[in-house]
């Protein structure tokens, strides 16, 4: 989960808001690999600050999110990278057995002031290079 903090007053920081990526959209929890937020963009660039949060969420891929209204937070677009030949497979024990799946695992994100999104993936997927689309472009005012 994704939680946003009013800390204009930095001794009593306080939860406005939260946001969760539904597991059943993607059945994610039966992907393999980790699902949850990991990292959100750090770029202060005008392009996104105050409007667009895009945050990684592991085998989720990567989650934008209209923050305008930092009280209602809503998802305007997200992207799953596809697996390659290159992705990893990721393993836990069970019953003390490897139990493996090959997972995409959304690492870290980061943005440009031209409105790119860079988004790594810790399964040796790789990088990709990504342009907001449709509403999210709206949003960040793009359009």
């Amino acid at each position: 989960m994704v939680w946003f903090v009013d800390a204009t007053i930095e001794k009593d920081p306080m939860v406005i808001s939260n946001f969760q990526v539904n597991e059943e959209s993607g059945h994610f929890c039966d992907r393999g690999g980790r699902f949850g937020s990991h990292s959100a963009n750090e770029s202060m660039a005008p392009v996104y600050y105050k409007k667009v949060a895009l945050v990684s969420w592991f085998n989720a891929g990567i989650r934008a999110i209209d923050v305008r209204d930092p009280y209602h937070p809503k998802e305007i677009g997200y992207f799953i990278p596809a697996i390659t030949e290159a992705t990893d497979k990721r393993c836990i024990k069970v019953d003390g057995k490897d139990r493996c799946k090959v997972a995409i695992q959304t690492n870290n994100v980061e943005t440009d002031d031209r409105g790119y999104i860079y988004i790594v993936d810790r399964a040796n997927t790789g990088l990709h290079i990504l342009a907001l689309t449709d509403e999210a472009k709206k949003a960040a005012g793009l359009e």
